[in-house]
């Protein structure tokens, strides 16, 4: 197996804390409040999105070979921080710390991997610092003056910090509403289809690199994650009367100052928040619209109840760009008078890479035990 040193590579050697979240949701695929280790051969690697998969051969005491095959992060944010197939060399020895899936006995999520040289990772290891952009060589305005948005970003997770944009309000359905997400499971989550789920969450969903192409007229963003791609109409362009409702929406923009203001209509009937398995629940505060779980104590809270947004979703954004030109900021409301009581609010950010932009060819192999 090739030394992940000679490789210019660093692993971190602590085990951090299982997150609450996952594509899927760990802690509705996984048990995360049980450890599970395995000590096996290396058979296969999946350096896929939305998850990367290691298959490995593991013998027990009665020699009797069982195949496992281990959970890391997706393929994409993995080749961003250095690793590659070189580093499962098949035929090798690796050790995994993780949790169980609750229902396949031969799946687990990687908290923790032994290679077999001695260098230990843990899911979120970076093997390569060198994504960042120096301050003085980003160009903060265009010639026209308005902000310069163009580049590739991406959110940058803080060690320990639970994924997903920060500060949302809670949604508060409608009886409409409330009716739309009954009886809904896990399968209805559309990354489960490798389809895209909104355009705020998708914008910093595992932390892909998005790209942002800006031109006096209009603005493109293209999405890694599931290849969403939006046109922001900054010339006053109406929505076509031909519009077919989508994921993504029509977009028109407007500078108010140098926050770039972005309204968004034309969409499909989708998801606020997905579900990641079972149904609605009660909300955290003993009210009747969804919210978090409540959790229990000493572990962290449990992931929202689903939500669905109707046709009639009116998404408004407005970006704006640190001093620097290296961190953009969005603060964003929902607003869907058929499916919520009153205005879902966030904020998130994301911050300039140098990172290439990556096709992200979704290839889910969630339930390949189950086929």
């Amino acid at each position: 197996m090739k030394d992940l040193r000679t490789l210019g590579l660093v692993a971190a050697l602590t085990i951090l804390p299982l997150p609450a979240l996952a594509h899927h949701g760990s802690s509705g695929q996984f048990d995360t409040s049980k450890t599970v280790e395995f000590t096996g051969t290396i058979t296969r690697v999946r350096l896929v999105n939305p998850h990367a998969y290691v298959y490995f051969d593991v013998t027990d005491d009665a020699g009797e070979v069982t195949n496992v095959r281990c959970e890391l992060q997706s393929g994409s944010l993995l080749k961003r921080h250095g690793w590659t197939s070189d580093i499962f060399e098949i035929g090798s020895e690796i050790s995994i710390v993780g949790s169980p899936d609750r229902d396949d006995p031969t799946t687990c999520y990687m908290s923790q991997i032994t290679f077999a040289d001695g260098v230990t990772a843990t899911r979120y290891s970076t093997f390569d610092d060198d994504g960042n952009i120096e301050a003085e060589q980003r160009q903060t305005e265009r010639d026209d003056g308005t902000p310069n948005l163009d580049g590739n970003w991406a959110m940058v997770r803080e060690r320990g910090a639970p994924p997903g944009g920060g500060g949302q309000s809670p949604a508060v359905l409608t009886e409409v509403g409330a009716a739309a997400v009954e009886g809904a499971a896990a399968n209805d989550n559309p990354r489960l289809h490798c389809e895209a789920t909104n355009i705020v969450m998708d914008w910093w969903f595992d932390q892909m690199v998005n790209v942002i192409e800006q031109t006096d007229t209009e603005i493109t963003m293209t999405y890694g994650f599931m290849d969403l791609v939006r046109t922001i109409h900054l010339d006053g362009s109406e929505m076509p009367k031909d519009f077919v409702p989508n994921r993504a929406g029509y977009s028109t923009g407007e500078w108010d100052g140098d926050t770039l203001v972005v309204t968004t209509t034309g969409f499909d009937e989708g998801w606020i928040m997905a579900p990641l398995g079972g149904g609605p629940r009660e909300q955290a505060d003993g009210g009747d619209a969804p919210g978090e779980r409540p959790a229990r104590e000493g572990q962290r809270r449990r992931p929202p109840s689903p939500v669905k947004n109707s046709p009639e979703l009116v998404v408004v954004e407005r970006f704006t760009l640190n001093d620097d030109g290296t961190v953009l900021t969005r603060d964003y409301t929902f607003t869907d008078p058929l499916y919520l009581e009153q205005p879902l609010e966030g904020s998130d950010e994301v911050t300039l890479t140098s990172d290439a932009y990556e096709p992200y060819a979704c290839d889910d192999l969630t339930t390949e035990r189950t086929h």
